[in-house]
């Protein structure tokens, strides 16, 4: 018997709670507001990360998530933070091959009233996760070119603002073509979505939709990582 998925909506309160969230940025507000923030945010999260990855897995995309462990919490650690804000202006959460966090190759959702978005891909890998991606495109040009290209057809186009100014070392004999990529530090492809989708049923399958795309991206990355080992 096939489950029957739920598909929860956010409420344009959520962003309501965000936007007095900005400008009172202190204990005493959230405590006085918790209970917003739990009915509009935290609780819609949570069903939202179900449900989605319920929709992920009938899709066969192999990424899924956990509400307690997949979910950013609204505290910030800004000891290392130029920017001292203590809560978070937005929600997030991450979808992964084991659940965790941690696991190379991710879908990402941003519930933010300065603008949602899914993205996808390799964000700020670590030095030996990044050196195994750049092999994979090293190793097999023609198949990344093609990749690249197929993504542009759908619409995509990896972020390429963050790059190296030069060839990292240890790669030699780098095609021309593919030089641009060998430098980027990481692989990120994002989708914008406006509120209208956000707060609606048809948010479920705009990211599953999204996430089933950006497949062939990031099973060139597991690839890579399975193959080259440190």
């Amino acid at each position: 018997m096939q489950t029957r998925i739920k598909y929860p909506v956010f409420n344009p309160k959520a962003f309501t709670f965000f936007e007095e969230l900005t400008n009172n940025q202190n204990r005493v507000w959230f405590n006085e507001h918790r209970s917003e923030y739990e009915e509009f945010v935290r609780e819609p999260m949570k069903s939202f990360t179900e449900s989605l990855s319920e929709n992920l897995a009938e899709k066969q995309v192999p990424l899924w998530g956990d509400p307690k462990r997949s979910l950013f919490r609204i505290n910030r650690d800004a000891r290392f933070s130029k920017a001292k804000h203590p809560y978070n202006m937005h929600a997030s959460g991450l979808f992964t091959r084991t659940g965790d966090k941690h696991s190379p190759g991710v879908l990402y959702f941003r519930l933010d009233p300065l603008g949602s978005r899914c993205a996808a891909g390799y964000f700020q890998p670590e030095t030996h996760i990044l050196k195994k991606l750049r092999q994979g495109i090293l190793e097999n040009p023609k198949a990344w070119l093609s990749l690249e290209r197929s993504l542009k057809r759908k619409g995509y186009e990896l972020d390429y603002s963050h790059t190296l100014a030069r060839i990292p070392r240890g790669f030699d004999d780098v095609p021309v073509e593919i030089e641009r990529a060998i430098k980027l530090k990481g692989w990120v492809i994002r989708k914008q979505l406006p509120r209208s989708v956000v707060c609606s049923k048809n948010l479920i399958n705009e990211v599953t939709s999204f996430a089933k795309d950006m497949l062939p991206l990031l099973s060139f990355g597991w690839h890579a990582l399975a193959k080259f080992t440190d």
